[in-house]
């Protein structure tokens, strides 16, 4: 498992090591020395402060197929630390808590308004219940993730930008951690989804993807030579804003033409109810049906979202050259439709060297991000490896 120059640290080993073992279950110290890639020395100093400090646990010895020493094998303790995630959104806040292997045991959401002059306050409001609600549970806890839609300063946890939020320059970690005197880490939403994937999903064996989140925003998470990539100032992966089109609709970030304008989910209902292909209340399941049921305009709607989709995905794919592109976001109830046309377009335009880059889709859970954002702090030196909590 290649993590990138600089990354494997001791903090980092002591995150890969969790990963690893809430991923794959107990294991000896020779095994996860040969999965992270690391000495043997390095997992044995490493396993032994996890040990000190409650989170790891030995097994009984089981006996060693060479018919050499038996081996011991570390465990987790689930419960001996949790994590609460938030995501923050511009309709409403989701939730959850964690145990150390990344089971989600609580969850919850609420409307929320952030151009409410005390919308901070109502966010700090929201998390210190949660945070109250764990410690009567006696449950022991690690700090706070959260994760918003916008630029995040990799250093300090500051939103530089969110025109979702409408939330720029907000000291937001800083502002959070003195007001709930925790530990707090914020990050950009779509690359708390991607470190989480990098630690726990299946890119957990994958040094080089791509994650794109297809909503009512779009963004791109990207993991390059094992570590995920932000840019210097947070601001990469706003794949939303990529302007594929010059005389297109204005975007919400004040641009024209940006991809977010044309594909993303808001977007796609929007030219749907312009086009009288729908009425003004309906959804995306509306837009489905009507494709699934040959209304040519909707299905001519969406074969335009594929084609300028597959375009820019490819500009990027022959760009950073991964092994893998995950999928994810509402759009994906759509994918039935999308998917084929897509991928058409992206060979079409893919140089031979790539062409044979996985695209996979996973179905959209709502809870994905807040969960992440959760995981953020277990994943704080991958993450956010320079903020404090």
């Amino acid at each position: 498992m290649r993590w990138g120059a600089g990354f494997v640290s001791g903090d980092m080993t002591r995150t890969a090591v969790l990963a690893l073992l809430a991923r794959r279950g107990p294991l000896s110290r020779a095994q996860i020395a040969e999965l992270l890639d690391l000495s043997p020395a390095t997992i044995t100093q490493g396993t032994r402060r996890l040990l000190a400090e409650g989170l790891l646990v030995e097994e009984a010895p089981r006996p060693s197929q060479g018919g050499g020493r038996p081996s011991i094998p570390l465990a987790l303790v689930p419960e001996s630390a949790h994590t609460i995630g938030i995501q923050v959104a511009h309709e409403h806040v989701t939730g959850v808590t964690c145990r150390l292997d990344a089971e989600v045991v609580h969850s919850f959401r609420h409307t929320f308004d952030p151009a409410a002059p005390d919308a901070l306050q109502t966010l700090i409001t929201l998390i210190r219940t949660e945070i109250d609600e764990a410690r009567h549970r006696g449950l022991p806890l690690a700090g706070v993730g959260v994760a918003v839609p916008g630029i995040v300063d990799p250093e300090t946890g500051t939103l530089r930008m969110s025109v979702r939020l409408g939330w720029n320059g907000l000291p937001l970690a800083a502002r959070l951690r003195e007001a709930l005197g925790v530990p707090v880490f914020v990050d950009n939403d779509i690359s708390a989804v991607t470190a989480a994937e990098r630690l726990y999903g299946p890119g957990a064996d994958e040094a080089d993807f791509l994650l794109a989140a297809i909503g009512q925003g779009i963004g791109l998470g990207m993991v390059l030579d094992g570590a995920p990539y932000r840019g210097a100032l947070g601001a990469a992966g706003e794949f939303g804003h990529m302007p594929v089109q010059p005389d297109g609709p204005v975007c919400v970030c004040g641009n024209r033409g940006c991809l977010e304008s044309l594909v993303s989910t808001e977007a796609l209902l929007r030219r749907a109810h312009d086009a009288g292909i729908l009425p003004a209340a309906s959804d995306l399941d509306d837009l489905g049906t009507a494709a699934r049921n040959g209304d040519p305009a909707a299905v001519a709607l969406l074969q335009t979202a594929a084609t300028l989709l597959g375009r820019a995905l490819a500009g990027v794919v022959n760009l950073l050259g991964p092994r893998s592109v995950v999928v994810i976001g509402e759009i994906t109830a759509l994918w039935d439709l999308l998917g084929e046309p897509m991928h058409a377009v992206l060979l079409d335009h893919l140089l031979p060297c790539v062409r044979d880059t996985t695209i996979e889709v996973r179905p959209w859970d709502d809870e994905l991000i807040a969960a992440s954002a959760a995981r953020v702090v277990l994943a704080a030196p991958l993450a956010a490896p320079r903020q404090r909590g």
